[in-house]
């Protein structure tokens, strides 16, 4: 019976948690032409209208099931490219001009997705039958001051997304894999400690020189968030330590979309100076580290697999065991599910 349990909770955990907000990615990968996506395992659509309005919908025309992101665009309406079945940012079907009597016409027969669309980003609430509607969608501090500024960076990785969890909290593993774009000194021995927050739990060294990492943070206020601190040099401009904020969404259970924000506490002339810095100078930097995270994560064997932990491995640990019980929560909640 355990093992049943246990089955049910790494299938719920392979392509991401429900009853949670996910970010889907940048508000700029949705125009206005119909895009198909995959997220936590769901195919989506999305487009904008001509006034910047979003919509996501289900991927799949009622009448046939076509993909609806293969369609056509007629003035906010998208038109079934297979038999032209046209249907609104609501879900509703508006018309069906083959057979313009048809009774699917004024129904609303493909699910729409609740979203909110903030600071560059897209996040999608996946609530279950019980959980349809969603609970406010709540931001930090970085996201919500106009005293920080950032930009998105997007990019989908061939892995699971846990491997990036467990990623985002492993304190020591900078030094080693970066240390051919970031300033360590390698080899120094060290601990880890985990310190609990309000709204999750922080890893930090328990020797920190202040350089290198400076913090890793976990997050779940209703959507999961990854807060890094990472020490700037004077070289890369105002606004004292980064802040990232890396986004691992599921795709599948082998992609993952990856969006990462990296903000700065700059606003007015210092973050017009930080973005023309950024634009110009530090984008390629940012992504020489983030492609050594990926080359790595991309190269670990299928989820899960053996290993053997020590010491450094607790925030990891930490972070599967708490979405685990998440997950346990929900499979009590369903024990026939």
């Amino acid at each position: 019976m355990q093992d049943r349990a246990d089955e049910r909770i790494e299938g719920m955990l392979a392509t991401g948690l429900k009853n949670r907000w996910w970010c889907i990615g940048p508000s700029s990968q949705i125009g206005i032409e119909p895009v198909g996506l995959t997220r936590l395992g769901h195919k989506l659509v999305a487009w904008r209208n001509t006034d910047g309005t979003l919509n996501i919908l289900d991927n799949w025309c009622p009448h046939r099931g076509a993909p609806l992101s293969k369609g056509r665009l007629k003035d906010g309406v998208l038109a079934c490219r297979y038999h032209g079945v046209e249907v609104d940012g609501t879900g509703t079907v508006t018309a069906v001009p083959a057979f313009p009597k048809c009774d699917f016409v004024g129904e609303k027969l493909v699910p729409n997705w609740h979203y909110v669309e903030h600071f560059q980003g897209i996040w999608v609430w996946f609530g279950d039958a019980e959980h349809p509607d969603p609970p406010p969608l709540e931001f930090p501090l970085e996201f919500e001051s106009p005293e920080w500024t950032g930009f998105p960076m997007t990019d989908t990785w061939t892995t699971n997304y846990q491997y990036v969890w467990d990623n985002l909290l492993d304190i020591m593993h900078p030094e080693y894999l970066h240390q051919d774009t970031q300033y360590f000194e390698t080899g120094v021995a060290n601990e880890v400690k985990i310190a609990d927050t309000d709204t999750g739990f922080m890893v930090q060294r328990k020797i920190y020189d202040g350089d290198n990492v400076e913090k890793m943070e976990f997050i779940d206020n209703g959507s999961f968030w990854f807060r890094i601190g990472f020490h700037a040099p004077p070289a890369c401009g105002p606004g004292g330590n980064w802040r990232v904020f890396p986004f691992a969404t599921p795709i599948d259970e082998n992609h993952t979309q990856m969006t990462i924000w990296r903000m700065r506490n700059v606003s007015g002339w210092e973050g017009a100076l930080h973005r023309f810095m950024f634009n110009t100078r530090l984008e390629p930097y940012n992504w020489a580290i983030v492609e050594e995270d990926r080359e790595m994560l991309e190269a670990m064997p299928p989820w899960p697999t053996e290993e053997n932990l020590y010491q450094h491995d607790i925030g990891p640990a930490r972070l599967r065991r708490y979405v685990r019980m998440e997950a346990l929560k929900q499979l009590d909640a369903h024990p026939g599910g």
